[in-house]
C-alpha cells in the first residue's frame, strides 16, 4: 500500500532528505565563496594581458625601427632592451645590398676530410 504525504510530512525538519540539503547546501557555499575572487582574477588577468599584447605590438615595431636605423640586437640589449617576442608583421627589413649582376658559383673544392674518404663503389658492382 502506497502511503499518501501531506502538506506537513513536507515541512521542514520533517522531511528525511532535509538535513542532506543543508548541509549540500553548505558544502556548496563554502566551495562558492572562492569563485568570485577567482573570477576577479581571471577578468584582471586578462584585461592585463591584453594591455602586454598591445605593448608587446609596439614594443616590437620600435625595436624593428631601432634596428633599421642602424642600432644592432648587441647595442639595444646593452642599452636593456631585449629582442621582443613578437616582431611586426610584413616583410622582414634587410640591411644588405642587393647584387646587380648575377654571379655564378665557382668550382666546389672539396675539403681534406671528403678527400681522405674512398670513393664509394658503384651500385650493382
Amino acid at each position: 500500500m502506497t502511503r499518501m504525504t501531506t502538506p506537513a510530512d513536507n515541512a521542514p525538519g520533517t522531511d528525511p532528505q532535509s538535513p542532506i540539503l543543508a548541509t549540500a547546501q553548505e558544502l556548496l557555499a563554502t566551495r562558492m565563496r572562492v569563485i568570485a575572487p577567482l573570477a576577479d582574477a581571471i577578468a584582471e588577468r586578462k584585461r592585463l594581458q591584453e594591455l602586454i599584447d598591445a605593448v608587446e605590438k609596439t614594443y616590437g615595431v620600435a625595436y624593428a625601427d631601432a634596428q633599421a636605423a642602424g642600432w644592432t640586437p648587441e647595442e639595444l640589449r646593452q642599452m636593456g632592451a631585449d629582442e621582443p617576442t613578437r616582431r611586426p608583421q610584413g616583410r622582414p627589413r634587410t640591411r644588405r645590398p642587393r647584387a646587380t649582376a648575377a654571379t655564378t658559383p665557382g668550382p666546389r673544392t672539396p675539403n681534406t676530410a671528403e678527400s681522405a674518404k674512398p670513393a664509394p663503389a658503384p651500385a650493382g658492382a
